[in-house]
């Protein structure tokens, strides 16, 4: 989820779509009377439950808002009644100060809104959202977001009650509702971009998903070595570079190098001297071919300091190590290299 997409997350069509059911039937139920205020206020406590839902779903790494389904309207979902529980007893204690030093805490308690929203939109126990430590650490987590979700409330806020106020009828309400659901979104947005900071691990992000494919990547590595130990176990050494030489020609950039080092250390352990000259040259001659010398001298020594007969099957990849090996001020090996006769294996 990149940020020019996260931050479109509320103008998303199911979002739109939402706040123009909800908002045509709330405002057809404020004008129905005593039972119409009733379902009115039923559902707006829809709303805000659909709305943590949305705060779990965008920061647990979705793309987009989930569409509203019975599910999210159970009676055991408690964040909206404690954030209700939050707002009234922060009003009344703003009420019971008074004065000035009441506005004050009362701004305070207005500005903290988006850190309890994230609290509690991520699972967090309800008595996490009136522990100082805990607002503390998520707003210092969220950094210079916070500031963007504080100007977002205000501007939702203001946003939402001119429209109600001003707009005809339903549209107003529609606009209400949606600047509701929008901060939610952003809030939920937030908390994934910044999940590093907060200590979060969500269930699908790139982190997740980097490591899921190292893991598959990993088992074929595994399946591919166990082919080649196979072969070296028969006495066939050159055809098991057949397999090897596969794996390094498709492999990524970025992997071959740790890949070269991982077979060379297994291939130590499979006491079969005879395999280590075509297999080490096999992983020297393609980390040559990827641009990295370094890795190719580093498996060079891995393999001659276990094994002091291993040497190459090319005259022109030892030459050329030999040279880079001199660059890098190993002189004495560059000069043992250029004395060394290769190994030339017969092809099949």
């Amino acid at each position: 989820m990149d940020h020019p997409r996260a931050f479109l997350v509320p103008f998303h069509p199911t979002n739109l779509l939402m706040a123009g059911i909800f908002g045509v039937l709330i405002a057809f139920c404020l004008v129905a009377g005593f039972f119409g205020l009733l379902v009115s206020l039923l559902m707006q406590i829809w709303v805000f439950k659909y709305c943590y839902v949305v705060v779990e779903r965008l920061a647990d790494g979705a793309h987009e808002p989930p569409v509203m389904d019975v599910d999210m309207l159970g009676p055991w979902e408690m964040r909206p009644w404690v954030q209700l529980i939050w707002f009234l007893a922060g009003g009344w204690l703003a009420a019971a100060v008074g004065g000035n030093a009441g506005i004050a805490v009362g701004l305070l308690l207005l500005a903290l809104l988006p850190a309890t929203v994230a609290i509690l939109g991520v699972g967090e126990a309800w008595w996490r959202i009136v522990d100082p430590l805990t607002i503390a650490r998520v707003v210092r987590a969220l950094g210079v977001y916070y500031v963007g979700l504080l100007i977002a409330l205000a501007a939702c806020v203001a946003i939402g009650v001119l429209g109600y106020q001003k707009l005809w009828g339903f549209i107003g309400t529609m606009v209400a509702v949606w600047c509701v659901v929008a901060f939610f979104n952003l809030v939920g947005v937030v908390v994934f971009l910044r999940r590093k900071q907060l200590g979060f691990e969500p269930r699908s992000s790139p982190e997740r998903t980097a490591a899921r494919e190292e893991m598959e990547r990993l088992k074929l590595r595994a399946r591919m070595v166990d082919d080649v130990f196979q072969l070296v176990r028969i006495g066939k050494h050159i055809d098991a570079t057949a397999p090897l030489a596969t794996w390094l020609r498709e492999a990524e950039a970025e992997n071959v190098s740790k890949d070269a080092y991982h077979v060379a250390e297994q291939a130590l352990k499979w006491d079969s001297p005879l395999a280590l000259n075509t297999l080490g040259s096999t992983l020297i001659r393609h980390l040559m071919r990827y641009g990295r010398p370094d890795a190719a001298l580093a498996v060079f020594e891995i393999l001659r300091t276990k094994a002091s007969n291993f040497t190459m099957d090319s005259v022109t990849d030892l030459r050329t190590l030999a040279d880079f090996a001199e660059s890098q001020g190993r002189d004495s090996l560059a000069q043992s290299m250029r004395l060394e006769t290769p190994v030339i294996h017969p092809s099949k």
